[in-house]
Parts: C-alpha cells; sequence; structure tokens
C-alpha cells in the first residue's frame, strides 16, 4: 500500500482497534479464477497475528483460492470527500486540489480454510459474542436448537489468515496547515454524514498525538 510517512499507521494496537471498530473487511485472493473478493465479518487476535472469518460454502472463492499465495484483506474506516474551498490557503495562493480524507487497513498473510466442526463453532461463538456484547439482550449461539447450529455450520467453511504483515493509512490532512486542518474540519462538519464525523473525531485524535 502506498503510504507516505505523515499518512502511516503501523502501531499494532492501533491498527487492531481500528479493525475491530469496523469489523468486516475484504478477503482477497488469486487463484485459479483469477482476482477474487468477499466482504465478510472478520475477528482479530489481541496481538494482531490471526484473523478469522468465515465464507458461504456455496462461495467458490474458497475452492479457487491459492493457498500458497498471501492473501489480502482491507477494511474501510470512515472517509470523505475535501473540498479545496475547506482551505484558508486558498485564499491566499489557490495552489490547491480536491482530495479524500479516510482510515485504511490492509494485512497480508497465508490463509488456510477450515472445516472441522469444532473450529467453527468456537469462531462463531467469539463472532457473535463480539457483535451482541453491546446488546441490552445479548443472543448466544446456544440460544438457538442444536441441530439448528449443526446444520448452518455445514453451510460455512472457516477462514484463519496468519498475518505476515499489517499496515495502516491514516489520510488526515496532516500534510497541511494548522489552519487548512481547521478548515477541513469545519467543511465535514457541513456535510452532515456519520462518516464525515468520525473523521473528525480522528483528526482531533492524531492533532492530539502530534501535540
Amino acid at each position: 500500500m502506498y503510504s507516505p510517512q505523515h499518512f502511516a499507521e503501523l502501531d499494532r494496537t492501533v491498527l487492531r482497534d481500528e479493525i475491530r471498530k469496523i469489523s468486516a473487511g475484504h478477503l482477497i485472493t488469486i487463484g485459479s479464477e483469477g482476482l477474487e473478493a468477499s466482504f465478510i465479518p472478520l475477528l482479530i487476535s489481541d496481538d494482531a497475528g490471526m484473523i478469522t472469518g468465515h465464507l458461504a460454502k456455496g462461495n467458490e472463492q474458497w475452492r479457487h483460492a491459492d493457498t500458497s499465495v498471501p492473501a489480502l484483506i482491507t477494511w474501510i474506516g470512515p472517509d470523505a470527500y475535501v473540498s479545496p474551498s475547506y482551505y484558508p490557503s486558498k485564499r491566499e495562493h489557490q495552489k490547491v486540489v480536491p482530495t479524500w480524507n479516510y482510515i485504511i487497513v490492509q494485512a497480508k498473510g497465508l490463509l488456510s480454510f477450515r472445516e472441522d466442526d469444532q473450529w467453527k463453532r468456537s469462531h462463531l461463538e467469539a463472532l457473535t459474542n463480539f457483535h451482541e456484547r453491546a446488546m441490552v439482550e445479548p443472543w448466544a449461539v446456544s440460544d438457538a436448537p442444536n441441530d439448528f447450529i449443526e446444520g448452518k455450520m455445514q453451510a460455512i467453511v472457516g477462514v484463519s489468515i496468519q498475518v505476515a504483515s499489517i499496515e495502516g493509512k491514516w489520510k488526515l490532512s496532516q500534510n497541511r496547515s494548522d489552519s487548512d486542518v481547521a478548515g477541513v474540519v469545519a467543511g465535514l462538519k457541513t456535510q452532515g454524514t456519520e462518516s464525515a464525523e468520525k473523521l473528525i473525531q480522528k483528526m482531533t485524535i492524531e492533532v492530539e498525538r502530534n501535540a
């Protein structure tokens, strides 16, 4: 991933936490059918060394993928258009262009597909518990009839990726002046979207980290 130094995020804890906020990502593989991608919910281990997920067994990507070649996993966080009109410097010299601010994480690693029921059930329980943790009345896999869950497990194949590399790109106007950053924040507020609001939060954190 092309990432100039001022945008690069390499702290594994920061990357892990961002992945957990985004949760779902694209699993991209190459194989007998060329490039294939699936958008799936994913879990990452505490040390950011293992990523797990699952595919529908009817999704032929798992049959086509060349497991001797590293897979690419991408997570896209908040993003928004940045207009040149947001920059106070536009009024000074006009030397500004449109751009896009965003958060993205990419990981690479060799993948394996898991068909054993014990692994799949453990994964489904972990995935469910992660996403249900904030619910008033959390649902658990054990709430459903066992034979029903067993049937569902036969319809999926597990995915595990041993992480070889992981990196992020926090493109948050770090290459702009303080006044331009403030202008971008003000401009993003006018967009009125959840993604823009999240970017504002990220930009504020980045300013505090580099203060």
